[in-house]
């Protein structure tokens, strides 16, 4: 009986919240693509093959796809990641210095969404010296060099001081890269020296959620005020009551 007298008392409350959208009714170019990627499922045909084979880390497949007419710098995915930065996040070694030596790709002028080049994906993976595979100290011995971000995830203390000494906010906020700080960057890349530095440096460390994050999205979320049922019903921060 309690259980029907809630069900009559919510469900009006329940039928009147705003729906999503139905996606079901948006055009998609490519409706045989469903990689959960709207920006990769719209790629031209080349460039999709290409961020396919370069996933996969095929060299050849790769350098024919290039000599077929394919943007060597176009961005591959919804995080605007070119394919070095696809190469350097996977650790494909080979195919990093392929593009760099033959295929002549952009290795720093290309920023992705986030703000990152493509030596900051390799330093966020740890595909470093005194790991065996050391994407980063080959781009280095190219002229590349960390951003901001790219330095705390990988804990580069000396580039991190470069910045600051040329007046970087230690606590700027990524709002691509999950709300992150570079302390939220340090942690995150097991980077603990890089850490205790920024910190010392007036850097604040983050207070979060407790829950354990099941995709990289919900690392964005910050506590009750981004929870989803407040944004649909349109509320907003504002004056505190007491009842």
């Amino acid at each position: 009986m309690a259980q029907a007298m809630s069900a009559a008392l919510f469900a009006p409350v329940y039928a009147g919240l705003p729906r999503p959208p139905d996606e079901s009714t948006v055009e998609r170019p490519r409706p045989e693509r469903y990689t959960c990627d709207v920006v990769r499922d719209a790629l031209p045909e080349l460039e999709y093959q290409l961020e396919e084979a370069v996933v996969q880390g095929d060299v050849e497949r790769v350098h024919e796809i290039l000599a077929r007419g394919a943007d060597k710098d176009a961005p591959l995915d919804k995080d605007g990641r070119t394919a070095l930065m696809i190469a350097c996040a996977a650790g494909w070694m080979d195919l990093v210095k392929h593009l760099v030596e033959v295929e002549d790709v952009d290795i720093d002028g290309v920023v992705s969404r986030g703000g990152f080049r493509a030596i900051d994906y390799a330093g966020k993976e740890q595909h470093m010296f005194p790991n065996e595979n050391d994407i980063v100290d080959y781009l280095k011995s190219k002229g590349s060099q960390f951003t901001w971000w790219g330095a705390a995830f990988a804990g580069d203390i000396r580039r991190l001081q470069v910045f600051i000494d040329h007046g970087q906010d230690v606590n700027e906020i990524n709002p691509v890269m999950w709300n992150f700080s570079a302390v939220d960057c340090a942690i995150a890349g097991g980077c603990g020296k890089a850490a205790h530095f920024l910190v010392a440096r007036g850097g604040l460390v983050s207070i979060r959620n407790c829950q354990v994050p099941l995709l990289d999205e919900q690392l964005a979320s910050t506590g009750r005020n981004d929870a989803f049922m407040y944004k649909q019903w349109g509320l907003e921060k504002g004056e505190y009551f007491l009842y």
